[in-house]
């Protein structure tokens, strides 16, 4: 699949990922949940990155959100 995007859209998907990202990690650090809900946050997380990523390759500085940089990757067992 292909998706264009140019850096507005870019930087509205990063931070549509953060918050996301941001509120799935905060939710785990309360409430576990369930094998989905972990896979569904590692998945954002990762996605994050890509975008960063990309934004970084467009010549783009990429505003971190703090320390979902940090957090521990999901083992795929």
């Amino acid at each position: 699949m292909l998706l264009e995007l140019n850096k507005e859209h870019l930087g509205a998907l990063r931070r549509a990922l953060e918050a996301r990202a941001r509120d799935m990690h905060l939710r785990l650090g309360s409430d576990p949940g369930d094998d989905g809900f972990r896979r569904e946050a590692a998945l954002a997380t990762q996605l994050l990155r890509q975008v960063e990523a990309l934004e970084r390759r467009a010549g783009h500085r990429a505003w971190g959100i703090g320390d979902i940089e940090s957090l521990p990757e999901e083992d795929d067992n």
